[in-house]
């Protein structure tokens, strides 16, 4: 298989011994095309902001800010913190994020991978239009890093070598607001997963196991009830409607909608919070499944530890505690009818989500904190 190329600057050392700045090409002005090669893989073509395009210049700069405490009030968080690699880029299975000053979070850190096609709406409330809008917000948020932009530019401006990384991402040794945004962009957009099994059986270059196949099968399948007739021996009549909300005709396993999804209410409202629209309330962003069996506790709260509680909670009746009803939530059958999958068909759905994890991602070095 040819895989997804991207081809990063690679750093190494100790951040205390070196100075990582300078293992960007010293060249004259005139960047480094970042180049991405999808031509054989399952997801679609790159989405990338006409303003920002990715340079091997600007993302090496915005992978050293990343992995930085120095955005935090104390230096003693960086948004690698709560977006660990090995865990697809969530919180070391927390539910709920801890900032600086010990203080908890309002909601379940989310992924970030494959962040090129989510262009618009981020945070599980859609708050942020741009992702570089959403890269600033827990800077200063007092529950997570607790600090003013003004103070960030000025430790940046007066570090060693930021200014210098700086100058050769964007031209211009003045760091402001915008480039600050800008450069964590352009490392969060080049963060991929496009490598695991599912994508590997896809182009033909591995087999699903005989379970496995069944949870594909279950996966992709409307709900039946209890009452219908058909054999229940073939998983294509007990299907678990998954498809509908994280389809796989794209390869992203998401839709770009704000969802709900017959969660009972913790007083967050979501989307509706966030706008104002009261037909929007306890909507959410829907996540992608890739990495999924990594990304444990589930939803915007965290409040499922493992895929079989997520599992379960889709197979409840959901009339009792959800907060939202059947015409707002028109996918969930849980709202309208029994439904039943067997133990060995609620297994085979889990194997199935599991073949979603790309080991590549977890530990791939140019994604890795480069001090």
């Amino acid at each position: 298989m040819k895989k997804i190329a991207i081809y990063i600057l690679l750093i190494g050392g100790i951040y205390s011994c070196k100075d990582v700045v300078n293992e960007v090409p010293d060249t004259p002005f005139g960047t480094t095309p970042y180049t991405a090669d999808y031509a054989q893989s399952i997801l679609p073509p790159a989405r990338v902001p006409s303003d920002n395009p990715l340079t091997k210049e600007g993302v090496q700069l915005g992978r050293m800010l990343f992995y930085d405490p120095i955005l935090s009030a104390d230096s003693t968080q960086s948004c690698a913190s709560c977006h660990n690699q090995a865990h697809a880029f969530t919180d070391n299975g927390l539910a709920l994020s801890i900032g600086i000053r010990g203080a908890e979070g309002k909601r379940n850190s989310m992924p970030i991978f494959n962040l090129m096609w989510h262009l618009d709406g981020f945070f599980w409330d859609g708050r942020s239009d741009i992702l570089r809008h959403q890269a600033l917000v827990p800077i200063e948020d007092p529950l997570e890093m607790d600090e003013t932009i003004g103070n960030v530019l000025a430790k940046l401006s007066s570090s060693s070598s930021y200014p210098t990384a700086f100058k050769k991402a964007y031209n211009t040794s003045t760091i402001d607001e915008e480039l600050l945004g800008k450069a964590l962009e352009q490392f969060m957009l080049s963060i991929v997963s496009g490598n695991s099994k599912y994508d590997r059986v896809q182009l033909g270059l591995e087999s699903f196991t005989d379970q496995e196949k069944v949870g594909e099968i279950i996966f992709n399948s409307e709900a039946i009830t209890l009452n219908n007739e058909q054999n229940p021996n073939k998983p294509a009549n007990y299907g678990a409607d998954c498809f509908h909300c994280h389809g796989t005709g794209n390869g992203l396993f998401m839709r770009r909608e704000f969802l709900s999804n017959g969660l009972s209410s913790n007083g967050d409202f979501g989307r509706g919070g966030v706008n104002g629209t009261a037909e929007d309330n306890f909507k959410f962003k829907t996540p992608s499944l890739r990495n999924v069996e990594k990304t444990a506790p589930y939803m915007h709260d965290g409040r499922f530890n493992t895929l079989e509680e997520v599992v379960q909670f889709y197979l409840s009746d959901m009339n009792a505690t959800s907060a939202v009803n059947t015409n707002d939530a028109p996918n969930l059958h849980a709202l309208k009818d029994s439904i039943y999958l067997s133990p060995d068909h609620k297994a085979a759905l889990v194997s199935f989500l599991k073949t979603l994890t790309d080991e590549e991602l977890l530990t791939k070095e140019e994604y890795s904190n480069p001090f």
